[in-house]
């Protein structure tokens, strides 16, 4: 492993670490990045250093002064055994535009891959409980978007959310699924196959530790 090499893995190790402790939420991290430049450098500050920064009490304090860093190595062992990639927001495959916005997820999980054709892409979203002829209109609407050359962002949802990635995969475009759960747990549990199939078309992506369960917050921090 060379230089360059062995400092991605050192900031990529730390990064993670970050973003799997409890009550850390993304505009946090990004106080904490603004103040101490790396993720590195926060794991590095004493407890004191940590709690001049707007939204770190107490209790998170003393939980990044407690991260551990050797869980995240077994962490990122399991990624290794799923297929997982962890992208950070210095890597070339990470979304340009999403890099952009305030709470940019630290570490995004992706399986399948993400192209530079890929920043030119539409987000197609609505009811999980949606009429055939919302069904219908989503998957003509994704394939209309593919052959123009866009690629199809939803959700993997029930109701149109599936029929958007399915209209996207039938005309042979791209298509990338944001999970509100961890890679490693598909919801809605029936959506596995059509998980499979945009990962070999695409790409799935979640901003979340491979094992999070769905839980009404998380799907607003998603979207």
């Amino acid at each position: 492993m060379n230089l360059d090499d062995e400092q991605h893995a050192g900031s990529l190790i730390a990064a993670l670490t970050l973003s799997r402790i409890l009550g850390l939420g993304p505009l946090t991290m990004r106080a904490l990045l603004d103040q101490f430049e790396s993720a590195e450098t926060v794991l590095a500050q004493p407890r004191s250093a940590l709690l001049q920064v707007a939204g770190v009490g107490s209790a998170l304090a003393d939980r990044i002064c407690g991260a551990d860093v050797s869980d995240t190595r077994k962490y990122l062992d399991r990624c290794d055994q799923l297929g997982v990639r962890l992208l950070q927001q210095s890597d070339a495959e990470y979304p340009h535009l999403l890099a952009t916005i305030m709470d940019a997820p630290p570490v995004l999980h992706c399986r399948g891959a993400l192209l530079d054709q890929d920043d030119l892409a539409i987000g197609i979203v609505g009811s999980r409980r949606c009429s055939p002829y919302g069904i219908r209109h989503a998957d003509r609407l994704a394939a209309a978007l593919v052959r123009a050359g866009f690629t199809v962002v939803s959700g993997l949802a029930r109701g149109i959310d599936a029929a958007a990635h399915r209209g996207a995969l039938k005309a042979g475009g791209r298509t990338v699924a944001v999970l509100a759960t961890g890679l490693e747990n598909i919801y809605p549990p029936e959506h596995t196959e059509l998980a499979e199939e945009v990962m070999n078309q695409g790409a799935l992506l979640s901003e979340l530790p491979l094992d999070q369960n769905p839980l009404p917050g998380v799907f607003p921090q998603r979207n």
